[in-house]
C-alpha cells in the first residue's frame, strides 16, 4: 500500500515538474521611464538681476547664476575642477530629513533623485554601500506657479510626508522688493502614523566663494539671533574686486531648534554625528578644511586627485510632529555678490580660434568693461543686513507675491492659457541684468553654457517687453533711454545692448543690415508713453525719436515711397529673404508713424504731425494696393524694383497692428481683409495640437525645401513661441478666440511633453520673445490703457466674469457681477480719467451710478459711442488699494 502511495505521488510531483518546466523561465521584471520622468526645466529662485538657481521636479538645484558667473555674468563659468562625471553638482545645496521610530535604525531621506551615486555630499560613494542609513526619497510631486515651486516628498517607509514651498519675491511694480539675492524655503512635515516622530530637517550648502581661484581659504561664520541662525561663507585670498568675491549665507527661522555644523566634506565625522543625533551639535569644524601647502601658506583643502575644495556646512531644525499637528520648518538663502563686471562681446580672430591651446579647450567670449554692480547694492550693505531683512519681512513678502498669482489666477480664462503665461514670467529672473544705476534689461537668450545675442535685442523687445511694460514700467523706462543713449549720430537704433549697457552688441550671422530697428526703437518708446501717459519721459526721449524717424526716410527708403525698403535678410527674420515693400516691415513702419503723429501733437509740433500722419495714410494705401493679394498680405513685393512678389503667408505680416491694437490705437487695416489673413494664416501654417510654423508658400503647403537652399538654419517651417503666443492674442483680439485658445494649448501641451515648460527655446533658451505672453491676458479682457484712459472688452461676454489687468501705477479686476460692472484695485493705485466698455455688458439698459466704495460719484459724464459706453470723469479719479468702482445698470441716469 505504502508503495502505491510513494509512487502516486512521485507521480504527481513527476507531472508538476513537466508542468512549472514548460512554462518556461519566469519573464525579466519590467521597469518603465515615462516622458514625464525627465527633469529639463524648473523655475528660477532669485530675483530681478540677481542671478539664479532653477529647481527642478527632482528636488535638485541646476544652473547657478548667483556669482557674476556666465553666461549672465562677465566671470569663469561654474566649472569646477573636479574629475569627469564627478557628480558634485547635485550637492550645492540639498535638503535632508533625519529621523528614528522607537526600536528601529535612525534613517536619513535625500529630498532629492539622483541618477548617480554621487548625492548627500557624498562623491562617488554609493551610500548603498558606505552608509546604508542615507537613501532617496521614493516620489516626489512638483507644481509650479512662478514664483513658487510646491513640492512634495514622499517614501512608503516614512512615517510622514514633506511639503516644501520655495520662492523667492516677485510684486508687480515693486522693483525693490523683486531684486532680493535669495530664496525662502518653507517645508511642512505631515504624520502618517499615531505616535510622535522627532525630525530634524536639514539644509546644507557648499561654499562656492571664488570657486575659480585654487589658492583661496573657504570659510563659514555662525551669525544668531534670538529668532533665526545663519552661517555665511566667505573666502579669503581673493582680489576685492574679483567677480566671485562675496558671500553666500544659509539660515533657518527659530531658537533652540536651531543647531549647526560648519565645515564639513565626508561622510565621516558629519554623517556618523547625525546618526547618533537629531540636532547637529553646533559643531565648527571649518578648520579641519584648510591646510598648509609646501610654500607656508594656508588653503583651503582639496581632494587627492583634483582641486575640488569641498566646503560645506549645514542648518537644521528639529520638531517633533504629532498626527494631528504638522510642524513648520522655514530656511533662507542669501548671496551678495557686488563684483558684476559689464562686458560685451568679443569675437575670436579670423582664422585662428586658438581652442587648442586654451587650457580647458574652450575660451569664453567675454572682454570685461568696468564694474556695473548690482541694483541689490543698493539697498543693502551686505549680507547681514540683507538676511535681516528677508526674515523680518517674509510674510509681507510672501503675501504680496501670493496675492500676485492669485489675483492672476482668479482671471476668467482656461487655466493652460494662465499657466502659459505665468511660465513666461520665469525669463525675468533667469535672464535679467539690473545694474545699480538701476538699468534693466533681458537678454535675448540664455543656456546653461552660452548667452545667446544681446541684451533688450530691438526687435524682440517689441514681443517680450510687453509684461515689463505692463508689470514695472519704470524698469522698461531705463531700457528705452539705454537704446537712446546708445543711438548712433545718424540716428540708427543698435540691435541690442551689451551686458554693459553703456555698449552695444550688434551682429547676427550673414546679417549686415537692418531696416527695423528704428522702427521697434519708435514703437517700443511711444508704447511706452501711451501706457504711462509721462510726459517727461516723452519730451526727454523725442528728439531721439525724430532723429529715428528721419534717419528711416533718409537712409533706408531706397525708392522715394516713404517707406522703408527690403533688399534681403534685414529684420528679426534674419534667415530668410524680403524685397522692396514688406508686410512686416510696412506694417511696422504704419504703426511707428501713428505713435509719432500722436508724439508730435503733444510736443506741440504741427508741422511733423502732418507730416507723419499723412505718411502713415500713404503706407496704408501701398499695403492695400502691393501687398494685399485677396486672401492674405504677401510677403513682400518689390513693386519698384526687379524682385517682383513673393506669395510668402508670415504669420506676423500685421505685427504692426498687433503692436498698435496692444498699445490702445485702432485698426488700421480693413476687417475683412485682416478676418481673411489670420485665417489663411491658420490654413497654411497651423500644424493641429503641435505648432504654428512661422511662414508657408501657396507653392510648398507641405514643407518648404529648406535643403535646396543656402539660408543656414530654417526660419520658416519652424514655429516661434514668442510670435505663437502673440498671435494668438491677436486671433482673440479679432474675435477668433476658439482658434487663439488652441493656437496657446499647442504651445502649453508641446513645452508640457518635452519638459522644457519653464525653458521655451528659439536662439538659445529662456528666450525673451515668448514673454509676448503677457499679451494673451490683455486680448481675453480686451484691455487697452492710454494715458490714464482703460478699455475693456472681453471677448467672451459672461453672465459673471472677472479679469486681471496690471496698469501703469497698480493691478487690478475688471469684473461682471449681476447687474454690476466693477473695477478694483488690487495693489498700489490706478489713476482713471476714462473707463470704456461694451454696450452688451449692460444687456441694452442705461448705466444707472457710479460709486466707489459705495460713496456716489457725481462728476463725471457718460455717453454711447460705437457700441462702448465711455465714462469720461471731470477730476481724474485715484483708486487706492483695496477700493472699488462699481457701476450699476439699469434705468438710465440723469448724466445720459
Amino acid at each position: 500500500m505504502n508503495k502505491l502511495k510513494y509512487f502516486f505521488y512521485g507521480f504527481l510531483l513527476l507531472f508538476h515538474f513537466k508542468s512549472i518546466a514548460q512554462q518556461g523561465p519566469k519573464p525579466a521584471l519590467e521597469e518603465h521611464y515615462s516622458i514625464e520622468a525627465r527633469s529639463k526645466s524648473g523655475i528660477a529662485l532669485g530675483g530681478l538681476g540677481t542671478g539664479s538657481v532653477e529647481l527642478r521636479k527632482d528636488g535638485k538645484f541646476y544652473n547657478w547664476t548667483i556669482f557674476n558667473n556666465y553666461p549672465m555674468g562677465a566671470g569663469p563659468l561654474l566649472d569646477l575642477p573636479t574629475k569627469p562625471n564627478a557628480g558634485d553638482e547635485n550637492a550645492h545645496l540639498f535638503f535632508v530629513v533625519k529621523y528614528q521610530l522607537k526600536g528601529k535604525q535612525p534613517v536619513i531621506k535625500l529630498l532629492q533623485i539622483n541618477n548617480d551615486n554621487s548625492y548627500g555630499g557624498l562623491l562617488n560613494e554609493a551610500p548603498e554601500y558606505y552608509f546604508p542609513w542615507l537613501s532617496s526619497v521614493e516620489q516626489i510631486s512638483y507644481s509650479g506657479r512662478f514664483p513658487f515651486v510646491n513640492m512634495k516628498f514622499s517614501d512608503k517607509n516614512m512615517p510622514f510626508d514633506v511639503f516644501l514651498e520655495a520662492y523667492s519675491p516677485f510684486v508687480p511694480h515693486d522693483p525693490d522688493a523683486s531684486a532680493i539675492p535669495g530664496a525662502y524655503f518653507d517645508f511642512k512635515i505631515v504624520s502618517k502614523v499615531a505616535e510622535p516622530v522627532e525630525v530634524c530637517i536639514i539644509g546644507t550648502l557648499r561654499n562656492l566663494v571664488g570657486y575659480d581661484i585654487p589658492n583661496k581659504t573657504l570659510n563659514s561664520t555662525i551669525k544668531t539671533t534670538d529668532d533665526y541662525k545663519y552661517f555665511v561663507h566667505s573666502a579669503g585670498n581673493l582680489p576685492e574686486n574679483h567677480d566671485t568675491q562675496g558671500n553666500m549665507a544659509l539660515g533657518a527661522i527659530g531658537g533652540d531648534e536651531v543647531s549647526y555644523y560648519l565645515g564639513w566634506a565626508h561622510r565621516h565625522p558629519y554623517y556618523e554625528r547625525l546618526l547618533e543625533n537629531n540636532q547637529l551639535g553646533n559643531i565648527d569644524d571649518s578648520k579641519n578644511r584648510l591646510f598648509t601647502n609646501k610654500k607656508g601658506k594656508q588653503i583651503a583643502w582639496a581632494n587627492q586627485y583634483d582641486n575640488n575644495q569641498l566646503f560645506k556646512s549645514a542648518i537644521g531644525i528639529t520638531k517633533t510632529i504629532k498626527s494631528d499637528a504638522p510642524a513648520n520648518a522655514s530656511f533662507f538663502l542669501n548671496w551678495y555678490f557686488p563684483n558684476a563686471y559689464g562686458w560685451v562681446h568679443e569675437k575670436k580672430p579670423k582664422g585662428d580660434n586658438g581652442l587648442l591651446n586654451a587650457p580647458k579647450g574652450y575660451v569664453l567670449p567675454v572682454k570685461k568693461t568696468k564694474i556695473v554692480g548690482n541694483y541689490y547694492a543698493n539697498n543693502f550693505s551686505g549680507i547681514d543686513e540683507l538676511a535681516a531683512y528677508m526674515v523680518k519681512e517674509k510674510a509681507i513678502l510672501h503675501k504680496k507675491s501670493d496675492d500676485f498669482i492669485a489675483h492672476l489666477y482668479s482671471s476668467s480664462m482656461e487655466q493652460y492659457m494662465l499657466d502659459q503665461v505665468n511660465a513666461q514670467l520665469n525669463t525675468f529672473v533667469t535672464s535679467s541684468i539690473f545694474d545699480q544705476k538701476g538699468r534693466f534689461a533681458i537678454r535675448e537668450g540664455l543656456t546653461n553654457n552660452q548667452s545667446w545675442g544681446p541684451f533688450a535685442t530691438s526687435d524682440v523687445s517689441l514681443y517680450g517687453a510687453v509684461p515689463i511694460l505692463n508689470l514695472f514700467p519704470d524698469l522698461h523706462h531705463n531700457m528705452v533711454k539705454a537704446h537712446r543713449d546708445n543711438q548712433t549720430p545718424e540716428g540708427e537704433i543698435n540691435h541690442g545692448l551689451g551686458a554693459d549697457l553703456d555698449f552695444n552688441q550688434n551682429g547676427t550671422f550673414g546679417v549686415f543690415e537692418r531696416v527695423d530697428l528704428a522702427p521697434n526703437f519708435i514703437q517700443l518708446t511711444m508704447r511706452d508713453y501711451l501706457f504711462t501717459k509721462d510726459e517727461a519721459f516723452l519730451k526727454e526721449m523725442w528728439p531721439a525719436l525724430v532723429k529715428a524717424a528721419e534717419y528711416v526716410l533718409r537712409e533706408k527708403d531706397l525708392t522715394g515711397d516713404q517707406v522703408p525698403d527690403m533688399h534681403g535678410i534685414m529684420c528679426s527674420y534674419d534667415n530668410f529673404p524680403m524685397h522692396g515693400l514688406s508686410a512686416y516691415i510696412a506694417t511696422q513702419w504704419v504703426t511707428a508713424m501713428e505713435m509719432m503723429t500722436i508724439g508730435a501733437k503733444d510736443m506741440g509740433d504741427k508741422k511733423r504731425q502732418r507730416k507723419y500722419g499723412r505718411i502713415a495714410e500713404n503706407t496704408i494705401e501701398l499695403i492695400e494696393e502691393h501687398l494685399w493679394n485677396g486672401s492674405y498680405y504677401r510677403l513682400s513685393n518689390d513693386y519698384l524694383g526687379k524682385k517682383g512678389k513673393d506669395e510668402g503667408c508670415l504669420t506676423d505680416q500685421l505685427f504692426g497692428q498687433w503692436v498698435a491694437l496692444e498699445a490702445g490705437l485702432e485698426r488700421q487695416y480693413p476687417k475683412a481683409h485682416v478676418a481673411s489673413a489670420l485665417k489663411t494664416i491658420l490654413d497654411y501654417s497651423y500644424i493641429e495640437n503641435n505648432y504654428l510654423r512661422n511662414c508657408t508658400w501657396p507653392e510648398h503647403l507641405d514643407f518648404f525645401p529648406m535643403a535646396n537652399t543656402n539660408l543656414w538654419v530654417d526660419q520658416a517651417n519652424t514655429p516661434w513661441t514668442g510670435v505663437e503666443l502673440a498671435f494668438a492674442s491677436f486671433l482673440i483680439r479679432e474675435g477668433m478666440v476658439e482658434e487663439g485658445k488652441a493656437v496657446v494649448k499647442s504651445v502649453d501641451d508641446r513645452y508640457r511633453t518635452s519638459g522644457l515648460y519653464w525653458d521655451h527655446q528659439e536662439f538659445g533658451g529662456h528666450y525673451y520673445r515668448p514673454m509676448s505672453a503677457w499679451a494673451i491676458i490683455n486680448a481675453m479682457s480686451g484691455y487697452q490703457l492710454v494715458k490714464n484712459r482703460y478699455t475693456f472688452r472681453p471677448v467672451l461676454e459672461e453672465e459673471n466674469f472677472c479679469y486681471f489687468f496690471s496698469a501703469n501705477s497698480g493691478t487690478g479686476h475688471f469684473l461682471k457681477q449681476g447687474t454690476a460692472i466693477k473695477l478694483s484695485c488690487l495693489t498700489r493705485q490706478l489713476y482713471l480719467e476714462q473707463l470704456k466698455f461694451p454696450v452688451s455688458l449692460t444687456q441694452g439698459e442705461g448705466l444707472l451710478n457710479i460709486s466707489l466704495d459705495g460713496l456716489p460719484v457725481d462728476d463725471y459724464k457718460v455717453r454711447s459711442k460705437n457700441d462702448m459706453w465711455q465714462i469720461t470723469f471731470t477730476a481724474p479719479l485715484n483708486l487706492k488699494e483695496g477700493q472699488e468702482l462699481q457701476i450699476n445698470y439699469g434705468t438710465l441716469s440723469a448724466n445720459q
